[in-house]
């Protein structure tokens, strides 16, 4: 695969040559050895790499809790042309014991955030950063086709950082609170028990919400499906709702900060027209608030909000 997309490389350079475009200089941004730094910055919600490259900006590795490493290149004069750069991964000068690598295309957009990624490619460049070599990105300058901009992390004084970095994933929380901010669990037909699924679930927003002193309130909703008496219903979807208070209770989080609603098989998130969208309606939901509960004068907002509260959950 890496030899498919450096023979393609390679054409593409071909190309430009016959078409007597090919750039005839090229402009590297790369800390010098005696530049290079390297600044780890990290908590239990997420752990940061930074990189400065001299004359350009900023090199970013971000990982939040419960997701995977992210990269962002910023630049303080956008030297890149828009489009597609190549992301390769060179030796420094003086080794010899291993051949640069093509990994592919990335896209550069204008403004300051040239370059962000997702997905696979943030680790690739961490790997080879540990390995000793130099993760790039090549492209045109958006001022002339025959220039191009060499944007180089430098992989000097990386090692000891990257060591603090790792310790610093050891102690990141298992959810971050975007991920956890609009949740639900699921209830069998009639009954009012957390399943392993939905305990394992609650056991992360407890962990979360007694690391973060920024989560002030916590809504607790249940609901049923439209088998049954509304009465009923009514009545088991409070027991639900309280089930999942009673729960994370049980797990630390502080009562005085969750509030119990139950509004029985009025607001279903899909219509009851099988037993697949019946299951998906015997929930309780959970919203975390970065804002302490109203107080008992002031009313609780119109069970009409329930659906537009719940956008989001997983």
């Amino acid at each position: 695969m890496i030899f498919d997309k450096a023979l393609g490389l390679i054409k593409y350079c071909l190309v430009l040559m016959f078409c007597g475009v090919y750039p005839v200089s090229a402009i590297i941004y790369q800390a010098p050895v005696d530049r290079s730094e390297w600044r780890m910055e990290g908590s239990i919600f997420e752990c940061n790499l930074y990189h400065p490259i001299p004359e350009f900006g900023e090199a970013i590795f971000r990982r939040r809790a419960g997701e995977r490493v992210g990269f962002r290149l910023l630049s303080w004069q956008s030297p890149i042309q828009k489009g597609k750069a190549m992301l390769v991964a060179s030796l420094p000068s003086w080794r010899h014991d291993r051949s640069a690598q093509v990994m592919g295309e990335i896209q550069v957009d204008p403004g300051k955030e040239a370059i962000f990624m997702t997905g696979p490619l943030p680790s690739w460049m961490l790997n080879q950063l540990k390995q000793g070599m130099a993760p790039a990105f090549e492209r045109m300058a958006w001022y002339s086709d025959k220039e191009t901009i060499t944007v180089a992390l430098s992989n000097v004084n990386f090692q000891k950082v990257y060591k603090d970095y790792l310790g610093c994933l050891s102690k990141l929380l298992p959810v971050n609170f975007d991920q956890i901010r609009r949740s639900f669990v699921l209830f069998d037909s009639g009954k009012t028990t957390l399943n392993e699924q939905a305990k394992e679930k609650l056991n992360n927003i407890a962990i979360y919400v007694k690391a973060d002193q920024e989560v002030q309130s916590i809504y607790i909703d249940g609901h049923t499906d439209d088998i049954g008496r509304r009465l009923d219903n009514r009545e088991l979807s409070k027991q639900r709702a309280e089930s999942v208070e009673k729960y994370l209770i049980t797990r630390g989080v502080k009562s005085d900060i969750m509030k119990v609603r139950f509004h029985g098989e009025r607001y279903p998130i899909v219509k009851n027209n099988s037993s697949k969208d019946r299951a998906r309606n015997r929930r309780a939901t959970v919203r975390l608030e970065k804002k302490p509960l109203p107080s008992e004068s002031v009313t609780v907002p119109p069970a009409t909000n329930i659906l537009e509260e719940e956008k989001g959950a997983e």
